[in-house]
């Protein structure tokens, strides 16, 4: 009879490093008997996530290592030694044979924890610029997972690592365009153009994209995801509808878009490279994405295009970026820049890891 692997998922605060931690919770139940659970914030949004997924979810507290004063500073130590009580507890009840993180700060006391207890710690690494609690977690870690080639330098201490590519969800290979079209009530001819800016970057991306939305139409049928609690200047018409989010139907979606404008966070990215899709990718300024965006834009799989020339110059950019673009040729490329079965591919790392000491 198979051993049943005991796998604890530690991370949250935001969807990023939740998404890819419930796909490879998928992926590990095809490769053979799993048991998960998993650790998160009291206030992220993964707890919603989690427990849809029928994951059993458990709130512990967390701190935040900040570059900068702020009063938090003096209780957050607090926070994070009760976070690592807290993990403990939940390590000598449920006895993990690993434990699985994708970064975020709630993560590193239980990585310790897990260290001290001798139980194997795999990290998944999704940025070019590895953040602080991956690099803090790293000395605890037997293995990694990575996307970007250039990040496993930060890591060389780490025994086992492993270019894996994206980490997506089974629901991505089953978009389906016809159910977009009826769910979203498309016309079935013109071209999606779908516009996204995930959750802290709606608000930019909102207002910058606003003097091309009538030019964009003349092209497209646009989709346009505002985020949570933000609205649209524009009211829906024939060809172009505003929702704050979607959550069912969004591989529907992405599977009838042509044209996808975006932030450069790795979850979305990862799954319309999967997909082949043609992308513009606007990054969030001053942040880790503008990173991601210029090694897909060396490698010719995105268009990168600024926050500030969107704002500034949007209509004389795009007049140039229309005039040259042939659908398909930039998502061929996004499509061979990762190995495509990252998803198996870590989750058979982590079932390695897992089952050396079980």
């Amino acid at each position: 009879m198979a051993t049943t692997l005991r796998v604890l998922f530690t991370g949250g605060g935001s969807g990023g490093p939740t998404t890819p931690l419930l796909a490879v919770n998928e992926a590990l139940g095809a490769l053979g008997p799993t048991e998960s659970r998993f650790l998160g914030t009291t206030s992220g949004p993964e707890r919603a996530m989690v427990e849809e997924a029928g994951i059993p979810f458990y709130a512990i507290p967390a701190g935040k290592l900040r570059r900068y004063f702020s009063w938090q500073n003096f209780t957050d130590p607090f926070r994070i030694l009760a976070g690592g009580i807290i993990g403990l507890k939940h390590l000598l009840q449920f006895k993990p044979h690993v434990v699985v993180s994708a970064g975020s700060f709630v993560s590193v006391p239980v990585a310790y924890a897990a260290r001290a207890l001798g139980i194997p710690q795999v990290l998944l690494q999704m940025d070019v610029l590895p953040g602080l609690a991956n690099r803090l977690m790293a000395p605890a870690s037997s293995a990694l997972g990575y996307y970007f080639p250039s990040s496993e330098r930060a890591f060389r201490r780490i025994p086992e690592r492993q270019h894996v590519g994206p980490v997506v969800r089974n629901s991505v290979y089953q978009g389906n365009p016809e159910r977009a079209n009826q769910r979203f009530q498309l016309n079935p001819d013109p071209p999606v153009l779908l516009i996204t800016g995930g959750g802290q970057g709606a608000v930019g991306l909102n207002r910058a994209i606003q003097p091309l939305l009538p030019t964009w139409q003349e092209h497209f049928q646009v989709i346009h995801l505002t985020g949570r609690g933000s609205k649209a200047d524009l009211a829906n018409g024939s060809r172009y509808q505003a929702h704050e989010f979607v959550n069912e139907g969004m591989g529907d979606l992405l599977a009838r878009s042509q044209l996808i404008i975006t932030r450069a966070g790795l979850g979305i990215l990862g799954e319309l490279a999967i997909l082949g899709k043609d992308v513009i990718l606007v990054p969030l300024p001053n942040s880790h994405q503008e990173l991601n965006a210029s090694a897909l834009a060396e490698a010719g799989a995105i268009t990168l295009l600024t926050q500030q020339e969107l704002a500034e110059n949007g209509s004389q950019w795009w007049s140039k970026f229309w005039s040259t673009y042939q659908p398909g040729i930039t998502g061929q490329r996004m499509q061979s820049y990762w190995p495509s079965q990252g998803t198996t591919v870590f989750a058979s790392l982590i079932r390695q890891q897992g089952l050396r000491v079980s």
